[in-house]
């Protein structure tokens, strides 16, 4: 449910855990802001984020259709020689 607001804003009804509300109205409390505040930030958060791990997601499957991988026996070869004195360069994607 949702009503209109002036300035392209909405009002937005939602039903959450009462442990999770608790959590919030604290976090809002020690930063002296308001629980729709502490709500519009981890909406926005919380979008941005997968926004973000959508296009790495797209990214890498575009990576793999081209071609452009690493061998998990190249990484593990890689990630072993982390603790060596002279580790292995990163390895390059095949082609």
């Amino acid at each position: 449910m949702s009503e209109k607001l002036s300035a392209g804003k909405q009002m937005v009804s939602v039903q959450m855990p009462a442990d999770l509300v608790d959590a919030m109205d604290r976090y809002g409390e020690s930063i002296e802001r308001p629980r729709s505040w502490v709500m519009r930030e981890a909406v926005a958060s919380y979008l941005a984020y997968e926004a973000e791990k959508d296009r790495a997601t797209r990214r890498a499957l575009a990576d793999v259709d081209a071609g452009r991988t690493v061998s998990a026996e190249a990484v593990k070869a890689w990630a072993d020689s982390l603790d060596q004195a002279n580790p292995l360069p990163l390895p390059e994607p095949r082609r």
